[in-house]
């Protein structure tokens, strides 16, 4: 089944199940519910994670950063796929998403708080592991939601805030571990604390209706949820899709991830003064973010395209990774922010709305984002892996630079094939 060209009405939407909010809520509600997700997520890996692992063991906190983002990524990976077949087949008087974001959300405040009692790294890799299953609960539900409330036309500029929830809490977990880089586990427990309240709100200000009337599914079984977690087959631009957003996803993060290491090991502060840096590059990476949401994301709604965007997104992406590279103090890690901020709000913008257009079964909606979102999660988790066997090559962190461009490049290549969508 090809994806609905972009500007005709959406025939995907759910039949027969009236709106219950407007698209003005049904945006502010995405908006809340990607920063209670992307919030602790960030605070946990920016920040108090690897501090944290500094305390426990200083000579091998590379690897070991390396160990823990792979592996919850690919806990997550897992998890993220699972939950959004579950979640199509939920029927509930709350509709099919609702449960999931409430119990995520509130599963993320307790997994968060049970991570202050690790005193070593195989604990706090479990919880973090626990963690990340309760926030892909969230996630792989929340963008389902725009498949199934959106109309085609429009997809982009509700994405614009998706985007820029993604961003916002991204930089305000940041901040947050940066703020409490001194009391790790009380802003563990901050962080959970807002992915629970925020989870709520967002299902408040744009609540689903019921769907305990839709046409009932079949008993689940072990073999059942297998095959609905396999890849579509017969659908070229999705792949392309897939394999584009994880290496645009493994290049950011091959830096992103290492920011901490890279301002005390690379630029040569110290730990005091990178959170401060940190922080304040946070602030600016969501100021250039939002900008670069808001005007992309109406503009490719409004000129009926995707690609140019992602494109041009991944390009932009590659240049803010290069400043670093020739320009190793806090300016050029600050200009990395900032340019940074501006590709990732153009490409959050668009890549949701993209994501939905190359769906080839309006029947699996969150079970196939959930693939495409194994780029997401994919990329971080050979983020670290790649980084690591780069910087151990002895020669510092710029291996790692060249490399995270590489993936951008290529990332933006394989944009270029997609058919279905402009």
């Amino acid at each position: 089944m090809s994806a609905t060209p972009v500007g005709r009405p959406a025939p995907d939407m759910r039949e027969g199940l009236p709106p219950r909010t407007g698209m003005v809520r049904v945006g502010i509600g995405l908006l809340l519910g990607t920063v209670a997700w992307a919030m602790p997520f960030a605070t946990g890996t920016a920040v108090l994670l690897p501090a944290r692992i500094e305390d426990i063991a200083p000579d091998s906190k590379v690897t070991l950063l390396a160990v823990l983002t792979a592996t919850a990524a690919v806990v997550g990976l897992v998890a993220n796929i699972v939950i959004g077949a579950l979640s199509d087949r939920t029927r509930s008087r709350l509709g099919a998403r609702t449960p999931w974001i409430i119990g995520g959300g509130l599963t993320t405040a307790v997994f968060m708080a049970l991570l202050t009692t690790s005193d070593t790294f195989w604990v706090l890799l479990g919880w973090w592991c626990l963690t990340v299953v309760s926030l892909n609960a969230m996630t792989a539900t929340l963008i389902a939601i725009v498949p199934d409330r959106v109309p085609t036309g429009r997809r982009a500029g509700v994405s614009a805030l998706v985007g820029v929830g993604m961003l916002l809490g991204h930089a305000l977990g940041a901040v947050l571990g940066s703020a409490f880089l001194g009391s790790p586990g009380l802003g563990l427990v901050v962080a959970g604390i807002a992915a629970a309240v925020l989870g709520v709100l967002a299902v408040c200000v744009a609540p689903d209706v019921p769907n305990t009337a839709s046409p009932p599914v079949p008993r689940l079984t072990a073999r059942a949820l297998l095959r609905s977690v396999k890849f579509p087959r017969g659908a070229p631009d999705f792949h392309w899709v897939l394999w584009s957003r994880l290496l645009l996803v493994l290049g950011y993060f091959m830096i992103n991830s290492y920011q901490l290491y890279i301002l005390t090991d690379h630029v040569g502060l110290s730990k005091t003064r990178a959170a401060a840096v940190l922080g304040s590059n946070s602030v600016l990476f969501l100021a250039t973010a939002i900008v670069g949401s808001v005007l992309s994301g109406p503009l490719s709604d409004r000129t009926g395209r995707r690609k140019p965007f992602v494109i041009g997104a991944s390009l932009v992406a590659l240049l803010a990774i290069a400043i670093p590279l020739f320009r190793a103090t806090p300016a050029g890690m600050t200009a990395f922010s900032c340019v940074g901020g501006l590709a990732f709000g153009c490409y959050y913008a668009v890549d949701a709305a993209l994501m939905a257009d190359v769906l080839p079964d309006q029947e699996s909606r969150a079970k196939d984002l959930g693939i495409l979102n194994v780029a997401n999660t994919g990329g971080q988790a050979l983020a670290p892996v790649v980084s690591s066997a780069l910087v151990g090559l002895g020669t510092g962190y710029s291996p790692a630079f060249i490399g995270a461009m590489a993936a951008c490049a290529l990332g933006a290549i394989l944009v270029v094939p997609i058919r279905t969508v402009r």
